[in-house]
């Protein structure tokens, strides 16, 4: 009976349509994993802010105010709109950051099961998922990004 089921798993496993590559980690180490993109508004866990940051981007710096305290500045490099870094200065740290591009998104987790129980300040080369160009071997342009923000030890948050 037990081989049954391992079969049927398999098959599974097997059958389930492919989503395309999450890409290399971030500059702080943070392996994306590609989830489907939901539609609607941020989903943030318990306690965490939204806040969406929509196209059109462009190369360069773009300071944005966090709701409640703080201010992202986000970093967005070549004109392709490829990677991007962030920064937060303010009473809040980035908990999960979400990178729509192409029909799905990577998600950043910065909580304490990967490792940042205070969630993060800043990082480094995010991402939309691998899919764009002759064999998938850019990353989609980024639609919009999604930061779930909460209290930070880091900037004078509690």
């Amino acid at each position: 009976m037990g081989a049954g089921l391992t079969a049927v798993v398999a098959l599974g496993v097997a059958a389930s349509p492919a989503l395309a590559q999450a890409g290399a980690p971030s500059g702080a180490g943070v392996q994306p994993v590609e989830v489907p993109f939901p539609g609607g508004d941020p989903v943030c866990p318990d306690g965490s802010t939204a806040l969406r940051v929509n196209e059109p981007f462009s190369e360069g710096s773009t300071n944005i105010n966090i709701p409640g305290d703080g201010t992202l500045t986000l970093t967005i490099h070549g004109s392709d709109n490829q990677t991007f870094d962030f920064t937060i200065n303010g009473s809040t740290a980035a908990r999960q950051v979400f990178v729509k591009g192409g029909p799905n998104q990577n998600l950043y987790n910065y909580d304490a099961a990967h490792g940042f129980p205070n969630g993060v300040s800043a990082d480094t080369a995010l991402h939309a998922p691998l899919g764009a160009g002759p064999n998938g071997s850019k990353f989609f342009g980024l639609s919009h990004i999604d930061f779930c923000f909460i209290p930070s030890p880091y900037n004078g948050g509690v």
